[in-house]
């Protein structure tokens, strides 16, 4: 096993690399966006909620450009399954009972379980092509349309309400400022990115080629692990100070942005050849396990018990994975 380990120490590095870097990217887009006056809820649903995203994102254009197209819908399912067992078992355990926002349950929920039928029906008897990629793209974005259109409708009635109560508006709050340092963050940070996620891509090859499994085999569980730690964190933190809705947003909003971006941009460089065990086994599962999200928060609220089921759930399905090796 000494051939696995220069790999392995690759593995590691990079992802944490990548995930490092993501985060500064992130950092330093909010920070130029808020800058020239963009809106603080619309850095959030876009730049924000689109950076946990970004080391699959960026992993898996590498990986078709590669000739691995396998990997993009192994890390794909893999990290959503890992958000919705791992991540929201895991805060619940640790964190407590999760309180979920009535606007998630009627309509963010709903649009989560199409996504995955939507990806199960348009990979079933054939790859995942551009044309399907880009209506997931299209998709993504009228759902980040109508989400800043409720948003920007929700806040008018309260400002509203607050200057009749008041008799004056707030002003406006200062604009922070940037400087160069934070425009070479944000371009330093994009080129770790690309070259962390080309290095993840480049081990995961190797790894797969020397243990003879399938790429997407690594890709759907170490991949997918990996890239849910910070998300574990940050749900946990945000359970813990009584902002639950942080929580399960975070997922639904990494899930979709998988969804929708992570199989969309990739698909237009190539089509996404779909393996057997993730048409078979990978996808269902998550459709299913999307499906059971949706059902057991429809009380509002996911307790540290529904908690301990979702991370027994995952063992299962990591279990159950161990039979297409």
């Amino acid at each position: 096993m000494a051939e696995l380990l220069i790999p392995a120490v690759l593995f590691v590095g990079s992802l944490g690399a990548l995930l490092l870097a993501s985060d500064v990217f992130t950092s330093a887009a909010e920070q130029i966006g808020l800058s020239l006056g963009v809106s603080p809820f619309i850095i959030g649903v876009t730049v924000v909620a689109g950076g946990t995203s970004l080391p699959e994102l960026t992993s898996s254009i590498l990986a078709v450009l590669r000739g691995a197209p396998e990997i993009v819908m192994g890390s794909v399912v893999g990290s959503n399954i890992s958000n919705m067992l791992l991540v929201l078992g895991t805060a619940a355990v640790v964190g407590g009972n999760i309180l979920v926002i009535r606007e998630l349950v009627e309509v963010d929920l709903p649009l989560l379980v199409a996504s995955a039928v939507f990806l199960l029906l348009a990979t079933w008897g054939s790859p995942f092509s551009w044309y399907e990629g880009l209506l997931a793209v299209v998709a993504l974005g009228v759902y980040i349309q109508f989400t800043i259109r409720e948003k920007d409708r929700y806040v008018g009635m309260l400002i509203e309400e607050m200057v009749e109560e008041s008799g004056e508006a707030d002003s406006e709050e200062p604009r922070p400022q940037t400087d160069t340092r934070t425009y070479a963050r944000l371009v330093l940070s994009i080129g770790v990115v690309f070259a962390a996620a080309y290095g993840l891509v480049e081990s995961i090859i190797t790894v797969s080629t020397t243990l003879q499994i399938g790429t997407e085999i690594v890709a759907i569980t170490a991949v997918a692990v990996g890239t849910s730690l910070p998300e574990i964190v940050v749900s946990i933190v945000a359970v813990r100070r009584d902002l639950p809705g942080l929580a399960v947003g975070n997922v639904l909003g990494s899930n979709l942005y998988n969804s929708f971006l992570g199989t969309g941009l990739p698909s237009l460089a190539g089509d996404l050849v779909v393996p057997t065990s993730i048409r078979s086994y990978g996808l269902p599962a998550m459709v299913l396990i999307t499906v059971l999200y949706f059902f057991i928060t429809q009380d509002r609220e996911i307790t540290r018990w529904e908690g301990m089921t979702l991370l027994l759930l995952y063992v299962v399905f990591i279990v159950n994975l161990g039979s297409f090796l």
